[in-house]
């Protein structure tokens, strides 16, 4: 996989979401506050303290806030307007350097990473985005000392006792607790499911396919990559498969922005309804950086014919395989 304006950094090799945000790719606040200048016999400045801790070290908002500027209050939350993210695209900030103003202001300035998944190796790395970021937080007067202001700083970042599936969509529960995994080396890469009931496992088993019909929105007149997609239905005796009525793309707006990418596969899990709406989402084959989740909302834009028993509607397990293929600078044909 290739990233023309990313700067890709392998900085862990588990293959646990878990550890890609809050292992390596984030020291934990707690262990570094453990082991901090706090507990120092030499008396040191708060700047320098917070340097020792941030400086050269990976961290993610509360909340994975967008912006290249978010200013936080002396209570630890956002101020203006506040844009949460996704938390393998937004969020994670390394650290370049801390300064404490004379008004009593922490800024921190850094860049921004994300998480992308390989499917090369099956393993998560933080890549480069390109983006500036500073972070400011106001101390209350008077109160400028490292206990204080980490008090404060646990409200801004995760910290070693924070539970990642806790804070993000449940489709992304099954790899962020479990793992991503293969049977073999010509399989692909999969999140092992808690509930098959709610993910069954399609190999081995008799499958539906549909196509949608093609996306001619153009998004805005700008469509960079060319995405295509197909669906699995599970098939079941007596059961009329669902047909796709309405199929709009993903828009991946920010990587259009940022970065050229090479072919990807994105697989997620749903049930069509028996009103013709997909639900229960879960990423079966994750990209990461994003993508995943804008994938998912343009899921549930979709509709379908429903299933029928007996000719009345029924749900159906199914799965969308998105190929997410080179740069396509021109329109699609109308």
């Amino acid at each position: 996989m290739t990233m023309s304006m990313f700067r890709r950094k392998r900085t862990h090799h588990g293959r646990s979401l878990v550890s890609a945000c809050l292992g390596l790719a984030m020291v934990p606040l707690l262990t570094l506050l453990a082991t901090s200048p706090l507990h120092a016999a030499e008396p040191t400045s708060l700047e320098q303290d917070l340097s020792q801790i941030f400086v050269g070290r990976s961290f993610t908002l509360r909340n994975f806030y967008r912006g290249n500027r978010l200013r936080y209050g002396s209570d630890g939350d956002l101020l203006g307007k506040k844009e949460p993210g996704y938390w393998s695209r937004d969020g994670m900030v390394k650290i370049s350097s801390v300064k404490l103003s004379a008004e009593g202001e922490i800024v921190f300035k850094g860049e921004r990473y994300c998480v992308l998944f390989d499917p090369t190796d099956g393993q998560f790395s933080n890549v480069k985005t390109g983006d500036k970021a500073e972070v400011s937080v106001q101390l209350p007067p008077g109160k400028t000392s490292l206990e204080n202001a980490t008090q404060i700083l646990y409200r801004v970042f995760l910290t070693g006792g924070d539970n990642l599936p806790d804070l993000v969509p449940p489709y992304w529960r099954d790899c962020l607790n479990r793992k991503v995994d293969r049977p073999d080396k010509n399989s692909p890469w999969e999140c092992v499911a808690h509930d098959r009931s709610l993910v069954p496992d399609f190999r081995g088993k008799r499958i539906v396919w549909d196509v949608p019909p093609r996306d001619r929105s153009l998004h805005n007149g700008m469509q960079l990559y060319a995405v295509s997609h197909k669906v699995q239905y599970l098939a079941e005796d007596k059961v009329t498969p669902p047909g796709i009525v309405l199929a709009p793309d993903p828009l991946f707006q920010w990587e259009q922005r940022r970065t050229v990418l090479d072919a990807m596969v994105l697989v997620v899990a749903f049930t069509v309804g028996e009103d013709g709406r997909a639900k229960n989402f879960s990423i079966v084959s994750p990209v990461g950086m994003g993508l995943d989740d804008d994938a998912v909302q343009a899921l549930t834009e979709w509709k379908f014919k429903p299933a029928t028993r007996d000719e009345k509607p029924c749900a159906v397990q199914a799965r969308v395989v998105f190929e997410i293929n080179a740069p396509n600078t021109r329109p699609i044909p109308r």
